[in-house]
Order: C-alpha cells, then structure tokens, then sequence
C-alpha cells in the first residue's frame, strides 16, 4: 500500500513538472529560445522514453523515472546546442498535436476503419510542420511553443481532475480502439483549455514577447561608434 501510495506521489511530481516546465515557454517561447528548446526535447523525449518503459520494462517506477530523466535531460542539451535539431523537434511535436486535433475532430464525424489513415496523418503533418520551422524559425517557434504549451496544460488538467479520460479517449477514438469509456461535458470544458491557451499563448508572443528588435537605420551604427570612441578619448584625457 506505502509502495502504491509513493508511485502514485511521483507520478503526480512527474505529470506536474511538465506541466509548470513548459508553462512559461508557452508565452515566452521565442523570447528564450535556448529555454524552449530545452524543455521541448526533455518533455517529448522523457515522455516518449517513460510511455515505452511502461509498456514494455518491468523496473520500478523509481528507476522508469531516473531513465526518463536521464535521456530527457541528454535530448534537452542535444536540442539546445543544435538549433536545427531544437526547432525540428519543436516542429515534429506540434504537427502531431495539430494532427491529433484533426484527427479527432474528423472521427467524430466519419469513422474510418484502417489504422494507416491515422498514421499516415500524423506523419505527413509533423513532418511538414518540422521542416517549416527550419525554414521559418520566428513564426513556428511561436506557433510550436503555444501549440504544444497548451497541449501539456490540458494534460495535466486532465490527469489531475480525470486521471487521463479525455486523452484515454482521443486515443482510443483516433487509433480505432474499442472505447472503453465516454467524456462528461467536464471532459469538453478541460479540452477547451488547449485553443484557449494556444490563443492566449499567440496574442502574447505575436503582440509583445516574440517581437524582433528594430534594425537600426542607416548610418546609426558608425555614428554611435563614433560617440562611444570620442567618449573613450575624452575619458583617457
């Protein structure tokens, strides 16, 4: 029962760092690349790296958890001090939580039956939306931060309020699983929170914390040197 009770306490240590981590980097994700970088490749790695020991490893919770951190912590430095590396990962998970999206709001309506249509979705959009955030680093930084910012906001609202329903759900529906259960119109008001935050998240960054410095106009830079040397000159005499 202790054992159960610590796994369960980690767990909520675990889902609540993601959640607090990348909170800021939703606001201020082009503002502090080097930042939102980092937290992009932990998050994603150590969750990726944490959902297959899982399912697959029988180590205790403790050890999945110091192997989660430990290939989250190298992803993150990886995807901090190669640019390219950061911004196509920050690309690769936003198109898969853009696809998601898409995915389930077009299951809703038409079920499909084949599990190649998902995946080819999901794989075609991230790949697309990584290779535009090399291309274009400003923009889709912003949109990637903001998009995959909210993403992990409502899921940890939902892990704390429903123990994963929703996302149990958007699994289970996208994937063409059996549904084992149904989402309560509290389910909707916690989805509700990923548009709200990749808005509020886009108001922000676009109008304030993602704005370029202005260029200097022409000129301006030799006249402050000159100001800074003749400054220096009359300092020395």
């Amino acid at each position: 029962m202790f054992e159960r009770a610590e796994s369960l306490r980690l767990q909520d240590a675990f889902v609540c760092l993601y959640s607090e981590v990348y909170f800021p980097s939703g606001f201020l994700g082009f503002k502090y690349q080097r930042i939102t970088l980092f937290a992009t490749g932990f998050s994603s790695a150590s969750l990726l790296t944490y959902m297959i020991c899982l399912i697959r490893s029988t180590l205790h919770l403790q050890y999945i958890l110091l192997i989660t951190a430990a290939v989250g912590i190298f992803a993150g430095i990886l995807c901090t001090t190669v640019i390219f590396c950061g911004l196509f990962t920050s690309g690769i998970v936003a198109g898969f939580s853009l696809a998601m999206a898409f995915l389930f709001a077009f299951a809703s309506l038409y079920q499909y039956t084949t599990v190649s249509i998902p995946v080819g979705v999901v794989i075609g959009v991230s790949v697309i939306v990584a290779g535009a955030s090399v291309w274009w680093k400003r923009v889709l930084l912003i949109v990637s931060s903001s998009v995959y910012g909210g993403v992990l906001i409502m899921g940890g609202v939902d892990y704390f309020l429903e123990d994963l329903r929703l996302l149990y759900h958007v699994w289970e529906k996208v994937y063409v699983r059996e549904i084992t259960g149904r989402p309560c119109y509290f389910s909707w008001i916690i989805l509700g929170v990923w548009p709200l935050m990749v808005l509020i998240g886009l108001l922000v960054q676009f109008l304030k914390t993602g704005k370029q410095p202005p260029k200097p106009k022409k000129g301006e830079n030799h006249r402050r040197n000159r100001s800074s040397r003749n400054d220096q000159s009359f300092q020395l005499v």
